[in-house]
C-alpha cells in the first residue's frame, strides 16, 4: 500500500471539503428543525450559521475524549452528599466486569444466582438519502455518499437474588434504536462523517419477590428519547436534550428512578476531580421524595438507606442490581 504525502494543496483540499461537509450537515439539520434560522443565531452570517453547530460538537468529542480516557484509566467514584452517607451502606458489586458466561453479582449481603444472558441481537439498515437538492448535487461532485443509517439492538437475562434469608426473581429486556445520517468520504485519510437523528433506548424489568404478602410484581421502567430536531442544547458545551423516564411501581407504591450528573468526582483517595461538564454518573431511587438508594455506575456500588425493611431494601437492592447488569445503555446516555 503507498503511503500518502500530504502536501499543501491536499491539505488545503482536505479542510475545504471537512467545512463543505460541516455546513451541509448543519444546514440539513437547521432545515429539519425548523426551516429557518434559530432566533439565538439571528444576526449571525450564514456561513456561522451552518458550521457552528457542526464545530460544536466536533471540539465538544474533543474535550471530552480526555475525560472518558481518565475514567476509563482511572478510578472514580460518585462525590455521595455527606448526610445521606451517614445513614447509609456502601456495597460494591462484583462480578459486573468481564465474561458473562456463569456471572454471578455478590454486593453486601446480596448475591445472585448465575445470570442467564441472551445472545445481543443487531439489526442494521441503511440506505442513499432520497433528495434532489443542490446540496445532494455537490456531495455526488465530490462523490460523497449521503446515507440514513438504522440500528436496533435488543437483549434480556435473567436471574435471582438473595438476601437477609430473602428472595427476588428478576426478568429484563433492553432494546435500543438509532438512526443516524452518514457521509462517507471514500478517502482514507479524510475518514467518514456521521449525525445522530435520534435515539431511542428503553429498559423494563419484571421484579418478583418471593416474600408472603408481596402478591403484584414490581415494573422498572428506564426510558430515553433523543430527536435532534427537538434538541434544545444551544450554549457551547451544553449536553444533547433527552426525554428520560424512569420509575418503579407495583401498582401501589412508586419508587422513581432520576438520573444523577455530576461535574465532581471523588477519587478513592478521596480527591476531588472536576468535569469540564456534567457527566452522568448514576441513578437516585428515591420514595415520596426522599432518596433511599444511590446507583453509581462509575464505581459500579449500590448505596441503601439504612432505617429501611429488609423487605423494601430487597427490592431496592433487585431494582440496582438489575440497572448495573444493562449492556446497551447507560446512565443518561445518548450516542
Amino acid at each position: 500500500m503507498e503511503s500518502i504525502a500530504v502536501n499543501s494543496d491536499k491539505l488545503i483540499t482536505y479542510i475545504k471539503i471537512r467545512i463543505f461537509i460541516a455546513e451541509i450537515m448543519s444546514r440539513q439539520r437547521n432545515i429539519n428543525s425548523c426551516g429557518t434560522v434559530p432566533a439565538y443565531l439571528a444576526g449571525q452570517t450564514s456561513m456561522a450559521v451552518k458550521t457552528t453547530i457542526q464545530m460544536k460538537f466536533k471540539i465538544y468529542t474533543i474535550l471530552l475524549t480526555p475525560v472518558f480516557i481518565f475514567t476509563a484509566c482511572t478510578t472514580v467514584k460518585l462525590g455521595i452528599p455527606e448526610q445521606f452517607a451517614r445513614q447509609a451502606t456502601e456495597m460494591n458489586v462484583k462480578g459486573i466486569n468481564g465474561f458473562t458466561v456463569n456471572q454471578t453479582l455478590t454486593f453486601g449481603g446480596y448475591s445472585t444466582s448465575k445470570i442467564k444472558n441472551d445472545w445481543v441481537i443487531t439489526r442494521e439498515k441503511s440506505g442513499p438519502v432520497w433528495e434532489f437538492n443542490t446540496e445532494k448535487n455537490l456531495l455526488k461532485v465530490f462523490n460523497l455518499d449521503n446515507i440514513n443509517k438504522r440500528t436496533s439492538s435488543n437483549t434480556k437475562y435473567q436471574y435471582s437474588l438473595y438476601g437477609d434469608g430473602l428472595e427476588s426473581k428478576i426478568f429484563c429486556i433492553e432494546s435500543k434504536d438509532m438512526a443516524e445520517r452518514e457521509i462517507k468520504t471514500h478517502i482514507k485519510w479524510l475518514g467518514d462523517f456521521s449525525q445522530t437523528k435520534s435515539y431511542k433506548y428503553s429498559f423494563s424489568a419484571a421484579v418478583l419477590p418471593l416474600i408472603d404478602g408481596y402478591d403484584e410484581p414490581w415494573q422498572v421502567v428506564l426510558y430515553t428519547n433523543y430527536d435532534a430536531k427537538r434538541d434544545t442544547a444551544k450554549r457551547f458545551l451544553d449536553l444533547p436534550y433527552a426525554e428520560e423516564e424512569g420509575y418503579a411501581t407495583n401498582g401501589d407504591e412508586t419508587i422513581i428512578i432520576r438520573t444523577v450528573r455530576a461535574k465532581k468526582m471523588t477519587t478513592p483517595k478521596g480527591r476531588q476531580v472536576n468535569m469540564p461538564v456534567q457527566m452522568p454518573a448514576g441513578y437516585e431511587l428515591r420514595i415520596d421524595d426522599g432518596v433511599v438508594g444511590i446507583i453509581d455506575v462509575y464505581d459500579n456500588s449500590v448505596w441503601i438507606y439504612n432505617d429501611l425493611d429488609k423487605e423494601t431494601r430487597l427490592i431496592l437492592a433487585s431494582i440496582s442490581s438489575a440497572i448495573l447488569l444493562r449492556r446497551l445503555g447507560s446512565a443518561g446516555a445518548v450516542d
